[in-house]
């Protein structure tokens, strides 16, 4: 009796411990992908309101329209026969603006009269560039937005990460709450997903001085574990186990590096659910030329990750400013919301190197693309 009562218990602790791999269909490559002029031309916009940024992050609303989360941020006007500006200087540091797609409108929130960051750190000399979000219901019929902010210093240092919390549809800050993190060592947010399988998961880099940015993933049981760390679990892709000091964990597997900002998001096709990472290779070629947008198949939301797929080459890296320096282009991401006949919406962000070329609105603003995967034809509905 004692002998089958311990070997139930080792039983136990050996399937606990085993790591939790699905196994699943993986479809077809994605197709090359092409623009969306549709796209394109909307967000070539003039003002009054935001007129560019970076970020790119985006959100469905439960009244079905969509929000945009920009880090870096003009908010003003543009002259629309020249597309140059005023000045190059941008006015925020991160902005919110809702996309209307029936009334084919864009609205920044706050503006008028903000055209300053919408969320602030409580050192002003800093400030926060967006990360992910989710839509969360804490009571039926009421919607809060949450997203992860990063916080920066004027040298360009992280100091830490907040979780800002959102009323829809006031857009009322109800809080931003620091991340109780002991290490600043990987910045988290780049992704935040709900999965299938229940769990939070929630992706970020580790930055190191070179090219070779490395992708991280963490998950938790709840939402509001999100800025307690001390509840997360983080993959460690070489013993296959989630383990619970961010010390131990593991960049993911089966992609060599990154670009800061990526995404991750659950996909369903006519051969099952599978995740899809996307982002910029940095290596291939090195900053300030990245200009590959590659896509990643998974069977689980940390991985391994294969079918590495360069899905489009971005003709503006390199390329020169409209005045002086030259172009660089970073940080693409899916927005499956987006999804229809078309394909899947993909967006990637165009930058000046020099200052001054950032007065002309066309050489600082998202680029959209299309892509198809083979099974995949409508947008995966969202998990409240």
């Amino acid at each position: 009796m004692k002998l089958t009562r311990l070997s139930l218990i080792i039983c136990t602790i050996f399937l606990t411990t085993l790591p939790a791999f699905s196994q699943c269909t993986l479809p077809a490559a994605p197709s090359p992908a092409t623009e969306d002029t549709t796209f394109d031309t909307f967000f070539m916009q003039n003002g009054p309101g935001w007129t560019g940024g970076d970020g790119t992050y985006s959100l469905l609303l439960p009244d079905g329209t969509n929000l945009w989360m920009w880090s870096d941020s003009y908010i003003g006007t543009v002259n629309p026969t020249t597309r140059l500006r005023s000045s190059d200087l941008f006015s925020a540091h991160n902005s919110l603006t809702i996309q209307n797609q029936t009334a084919d409108t864009l609205t920044t929130v706050g503006y008028p009269p903000k055209t300053s960051s919408y969320f602030v750190p409580t050192t002003k000399s800093d400030w926060f560039w967006q990360g992910a979000s989710l839509l969360v219901e804490p009571t039926p019929g009421t919607y809060q937005i949450e997203i992860m902010l990063t916080q920066w210093t004027p040298k360009i240092k992280m100091a830490g990460e907040s979780v800002a919390i959102v009323d829809w549809p006031s857009y009322t800050i109800a809080s931003i709450t620091p991340v109780a993190l002991t290490a600043t060592t990987i910045e988290w947010g780049s992704e935040i997903m709900q999965a299938a399988d229940g769990y939070y998961y929630i992706y970020g880099i580790k930055n190191p001085p070179n090219d070779n940015k490395l992708p991280y993933v963490a998950r938790t049981t709840s939402v509001s574990y999100l800025t307690e760390p001390s509840q997360w679990t983080y993959w460690n892709a070489t013993t296959s186990q989630w383990v619970t000091s961010q010390s131990s964990a593991t960049p993911l597997s089966g992609v060599a590096a990154i670009t800061p900002e990526y995404s991750v998001n659950q996909l369903t096709a006519t051969t099952g659910t599978f995740y899809m990472l996307t982002g910029m290779n940095p290596v291939k070629p090195a900053y300030p030329l990245w200009n590959q947008v590659v896509t990643y198949y998974s069977c689980n939301p940390q991985g391994p990750w294969s079918n590495e797929t360069v899905v489009y080459t971005t003709p503006e890296a390199g390329a020169p400013g409209c005045k002086t320096g030259n172009l660089v282009t970073y940080n693409p991401k899916a927005h499956p919301e987006f999804t229809d006949s078309t394909g899947i919406l993909l967006t990637y962000n165009v930058n000046a190197l020099t200052s001054s070329d950032l007065v002309c609105a066309n050489d600082y603003m998202p680029r959209f693309l299309r892509i198809t995967i083979p099974g995949v034809t409508d947008a995966s509905p969202p998990i409240y």
